[in-house]
This record gives structure tokens, sequence and C-alpha cells, in this order.
């Protein structure tokens, strides 16, 4: 072990050696930083809710190895990747956290495209409380300028299936292998400051449901369904119905000059309230003793969607099938160990919450990755590898 490994350890080790409420409202990181060491101790408590805060308890008390894990988060925390924070949890407590630069525990970080599955799971609510039908309700009730009326217009026959599945067939070009504004929608749809309107005015080019195109635009034009259909912005509903019951505040989402929330992409919050959206899924949209995402929606948003030509490593604006999704990263690692029912949001520039359901954990990683990005199966085979049998 490297010295300021050594160094680390040591100072994990003098931790008073009991499971603490970790995040109190003072600030004040009890671990996380490389002064504090990156791994938590302390004793498995049981089950509870993270409402009012996280619990931490070292790695061994829920099933992990110490040492192992901390390979995992120090080669994430590698200074070239740029990770900001990371959180790990399993059995519902914190085993692992880093801060490693001036990024803290209230610091609220952009999410970029994270922010499609929090869209996700405000449809699927909004769905179930009954303002919006179904996932067959057609976009163009919302859209004056599309004619449900016109057989002629692809767009006639979009339906909100479509806007999640990223199948919408609108015509669109998004290239992140370089940020180039005249060679991408979505940089360009920012710079026009009107989302909604812009994606309204894309021409229909494939027959909805039969070519998925990778596109930041589909889920904005559900910006416009939410706030026809519940009388409020997509974040005034998702404080009302998702923030509050988990107790997530410091929350930012951004929107555009028409007033309609940025369902694609400018959400903001913190490491801890990310994980704590990636536990509700893990929960299958259970908190407390309230079923805040339908179970059935958590189920049917994190498969691929057989009724529609679809990429099969995604679901419902989730990445999922978690070992074929990475394996198009094109690590040089394998991917046979990653179970198959993990999942994931994903942002550019290094955003990530997974949820493994047979593993009892969930993975953040929040960073702004520039020209090296950190190989996430790389990573991910480390930590599932300090997952004691």
């Amino acid at each position: 072990m490297k010295k300021h490994h050594c160094k680390i350890w040591a100072l994990i080790m003098l931790l008073v050696p009991v499971c603490s409420q970790a995040g109190k409202n003072t600030g004040q990181v009890e671990f996380g930083t490389p002064e504090t060491g990156y791994i938590a101790q302390g004793e498995y408590s049981g089950q509870y809710w993270p409402t009012k805060g996280w619990k931490a308890c070292k790695p061994e008390a829920v099933g992990m190895d110490s040492e192992k894990l901390l390979a995992a988060v120090e080669y994430a925390v590698t200074p070239a990747y740029k990770t900001d924070g990371m959180m790990i949890v399993r059995s519902g407590h914190i085993v692992a956290e880093a801060y490693p630069g001036n990024f803290g525990i209230e610091s609220r970080h952009v999410s970029n495209s994270m922010a499609k599955s929090f869209t996700s799971a405000i449809v699927g609510i909004a769905i179930d409380k009954g303002f919006i039908p179904g996932i067959e309700t057609k976009l163009c009730h919302y859209y004056e300028d599309w004619d449900c009326a016109d057989k002629d217009d692809p767009r006639s026959r979009i339906t909100l299936r479509h806007a999640l599945t990223l199948t919408t067939g609108l015509e669109w070009h998004e290239d992140w292998t370089r940020w180039d504004p005249a060679n991408n929608d979505a940089l360009k749809m920012g710079a026009s400051g009107h989302y909604v309107k812009y994606m309204s005015h894309r021409n229909g080019l494939h027959e909805p449901g039969k070519k998925f195109i990778y596109s930041t635009g589909d889920p904005m034009l559900l910006s416009k369904v939410i706030q026809d259909a519940t009388g409020k912005t997509a974040l005034e509903f998702a404080r009302q119905i998702l923030f509050a019951p988990l107790n997530i505040t410091n929350v930012r989402w951004d929107g555009d000059r028409d007033g309609y929330t940025a369902t694609a992409w400018g959400l903001y919050t913190t490491t801890r309230n990310f994980a704590k959206f990636g536990f509700l899924y893990l929960k299958k949209g259970r908190w407390e003793d309230r079923q805040i995402v339908p179970e059935k929606w958590v189920e049917q948003s994190t498969q691929t969607d057989s009724d529609v030509n679809m990429w099969k490593g995604y679901g419902y604006l989730w990445h999922v099938n978690l070992p074929l999704r990475l394996s198009y990263n094109k690590s040089p690692h394998p991917v046979d160990a990653i179970p198959e029912d993990g999942y994931m949001a994903e942002g550019t520039k290094g955003q990530n919450i997974f949820i493994i359901p047979s593993k009892d954990l969930v993975i953040v990683r929040l960073a702004n990755q520039q020209s090296e990005a950190l190989d996430l199966v790389r990573f991910l085979n480390m930590v599932l590898d300090a997952v004691k049998p």
C-alpha cells in the first residue's frame, strides 16, 4: 500500500467505531476528504429511511471489503478524471464517500442528462395520479402546431412512449465527441433559449417508434406536457410529489425563457440527494410508508420497450441492461461481472447514478471530466469485487 494510503487508513481507524448520522446540518464532513478518509466506519444499525440524513458504517458491516473499496474510490478520484463527489451506499448505509477537491457535501452539482431520469419518474407519477391518461397519449394534443388529424405528418402520431424512448423520429443530430454548436442540436436548442419551441418546430423525418436516435430534445417535449397537464412546471410538480417526500432540498432546475423546466438537463443538487433518488428506485419507488413512484413504472421504465424499435441499452430515459449498455464504452475490461439487473442515470462529462438491486448498491459519481474519462467498467468491477461472496 502506498505511503499516502497508509496515512488515510490510519486516520480512518481513529474514527469512533459506531454507526453515525452522516451529513448533519452543520455541513461538517465526518469522512469523504483526503484528510478524513474516504471509507466509513461504524456498525450496521438496521433498516431505516434516509429522509432526515444518511447513516454510515464500515463496509465489512454490510459485506464489503474496505481495502478493495478504497482502491475503487481512489481510482475514481484520480485527478485526471476530475471527480468532484462520489458516494457508495450498501444496505442503506454510506460505506464510502469522496470529495477530493473544493466541491463539498452541501455543494450542488450539475447532472446534465441525469435529469432525464428524474423526468421519467415525474411522468410516471403524473400518469398514476391521473394528470396524464397514459403513455399512448399523443403529444399533438399539447402542441397546437401539430395537427392530430394530419395523417401525412408523422408528428401527429408521436406519443408519450416515443418521447420517453427517444423514438419520436423528429429531425435531430447530437454529437458529443466534440463541443461543436454547429453540429449539435442540443447545443443549438440551449443557445436558442426557447427549448420547447425549438423542439416543436422539428420536422418528422421517421415514423414514430421505428428509429432510436439519442435526442436530448425528445424529453424536452415532456416539459410542456407535464406543465399543461398538472398546471405546474415540472420543477414545481417535482418539488411537491418527488422532492418533498424524500426531503430533497437545495435543488435548482433550470428552465427556458418561456417558463418551461429543462426536463432533459439543468438539474443541480447534492451528491447525497442524487443518492436518495437512486435509493428510491432501489426500493422500487417506495419511501417510508408511501409509494412515491409506482412500482410498476419503476419496473417498466428500467427496461426496454418491445413496442418500439429502440436501443436495447435504454429504457424510459434510463440506461438499462448495464452489461450490454457498458459494452458500448469499449473498455478493455470485461462486463461479465456486472449484474444484468443494474441500470443507471447518466450525464455527459461524468455524471452517474448506478442502481444495482441484486447487490443492494447505489453508486453516485459527479465529475467535470474533460479529455480523460473514467473507465466505468473498470470502476464498477472494482466496486463489485469489494462485495464479499
